[in-house]
Order: C-alpha cells, then sequence, then structure tokens
C-alpha cells in the first residue's frame, strides 16, 4: 500500500539525506483538540509519537495549503512497510528484560535506541494493528477522551490504544493515516523492575514527559527504489532542479511528476 506526505523541500533533503522518517509528539500537532487531549485532568498526548500520512491517492488542494510553503512543496509517496527491520537477539532480550520464546525477532527500532537513559519507547509498535492505524473522524470526542483512564477502587488503566487514532469530523478531508510511538522518559528504572508500572501512571498524573519532542526511525535500505515524489502545483524551475539534484544524489531510482493541480488552481 503506497501512502502519501506533503511537505517541504527542506524536509524532503533531510529524509533523503538521512533516510529517516520523523515521528513528533501528539500534543505539538496542528489539531489543537487532539493537543489537549486529556480525561479527569491528565493528559496522554505527551507520550504519543506519531508520523502523519494520507492514504488519499487524489491530490488535496487542502493539503497543499496546509502543509507545504507555496511553490517549494512536495508529495512524497512510499511503500507503508518502508521502515528498516532490526535484528533483536536473544542477549538483546536478556539485557533489556524483553519476554520472548524467540531466540530472535526483528524491530523497526534497535533495542538500544528504545531503552536509554533519556526515555523508553515501549514495545507497543511491534504490533503492527498498534504502530499503524487510519484515523477515524468522529463529532464525539469527549467519548473517547472519556475511554482513556479507568479509575476504579483499586487501580487505574490507561487506554493508550485510542490515543492518536481519534480525530474531529472537521479533519475528515485528510483521510489520514499514521504511525504510533509510545514514549516515556527514563529515571534509572528498567522495564522488568516489578515497579514499571507504578512509574508510568506517576509519569501520566505529574505529566512528565520525555525531553524528547522527536524521534526518527530508520528506513529500508531500498526504501527510496520506488519512492514517488511530486512537485508542488506552483514548482518553479529552481524547485525542479533541487528536487533532481537531492534525487540524483540520495535517491537515484525516485520518480519525480508534475502536480496533476499544475495550471489548474491557485494555492
Amino acid at each position: 500500500m503506497i501512502i502519501h506526505q506533503y511537505t517541504s523541500i527542506d524536509s524532503l533533503a533531510l529524509i533523503l539525506k538521512n533516510k529517516t522518517i520523523r515521528f513528533k509528539r501528539l500534543d505539538k500537532m496542528d489539531d489543537i483538540e487532539e493537543a489537549a487531549l486529556s480525561n479527569a485532568g491528565i493528559h496522554l498526548g505527551g507520550f504519543m509519537f506519531v508520523s502523519c500520512w494520507t492514504f488519499n491517492e487524489i491530490e488535496s488542494i487542502p493539503l497543499w495549503r496546509m502543509y507545504t510553503p507555496t511553490t517549494k512543496g512536495v508529495r512524497i509517496s512510499l511503500d507503508k512497510n518502508m521502515f528498516k527491520k532490526h535484528i533483536v537477539t536473544k542477549e538483546d532480550s536478556e539485557k533489556y528484560h524483553i519476554q520472548t520464546n524467540e531466540e530472535s525477532f526483528s524491530s523497526i527500532i534497535p533495542v538500544a535506541k528504545m531503552f536509554t537513559p533519556q526515555y523508553t519507547i515501549l514495545n507497543t509498535f511491534w504490533n503492527e494493528n498498534f504502530f499503524y492505524k487510519k484515523i477515524e473522524y468522529t463529532d464525539d470526542l469527549n467519548k473517547i477522551y472519556n475511554s482513556l483512564i479507568q479509575n476504579n477502587s483499586n487501580d487505574v488503566s490507561l487506554n493508550f490504544e485510542n490515543v492518536g487514532r481519534f480525530k474531529h469530523k472537521h479533519w475528515e478531508f485528510q483521510d489520514e493515516c499514521r504511525f504510533r510511538l509510545i514514549i516515556f522518559p527514563n529515571n534509572n528504572i528498567n522495564i522488568g523492575d516489578k515497579r514499571y508500572a507504578t512509574y508510568i501512571l506517576s509519569c501520566v498524573r505529574e505529566e512528565r514527559f520525555p525531553i524528547i519532542d522527536s524521534f526518527f526511525i530508520d528506513l529500508k535500505d531500498d526504501a527510496f527504489d520506488n519512492l514517488r515524489i511530486t512537485l508542488s502545483p506552483y514548482a518553479t524551475e529552481a524547485d525542479q532542479l533541487i528536487v533532481n539534484a537531492l534525487c540524483k544524489e540520495y535517491a537515484p531510482n525516485a520518480h519525480i511528476i508534475d502536480s496533476s493541480l499544475k495550471g489548474k488552481v491557485r494555492i
């Protein structure tokens, strides 16, 4: 499945050079309602990191307008399975207290980058059904927010499944899909510690968000072989020269095309 992201030529240059995709904190995104995502005064958006795309093949005038500079924008199109896989050995599992019966398995994030002195990335992204989601649009966000945190007499449960998954119907034009990561700060406590669940809950209650605002995941070695780059409807000759030069250097097999809206719309 091919998905698309509208961005600037500057961002394209960094994607091509570094061969990574950026994930940003959900509470830093442009949907103010989503950024304020909370229940009982507790905010979960600061622990969710997302990379936002659209599954709609047809070019979107609003997305060109919202997410790209007037002329210096592009739409990149990549296969949904774009991320590089790293082998996790039995020794890695033991070192980082990962419970598994497998001798080895693959992960799109190396375990050494999952468990650091500054932050911990929960392994929810190993579940494809959690990691990749098409956004569901609703006119009752309060119902969703109320499902995020469940209080009972003995415990509090956090429902991250619904975080970064729903938006108001005002945004339905985006046809958005997302990749999602849960990241917590680290305080010299490992994920195998019996106190870890209590530690996570204290982070949420006290809004101790991770110190990072972005995280980058490596792309496959051949990810750019089928890369398609659509130029802005108002791309100049200079813009095209820049994109051509970038692709010649970093993605020689990429396919660069003009926008289907070129000469048809003023953005």
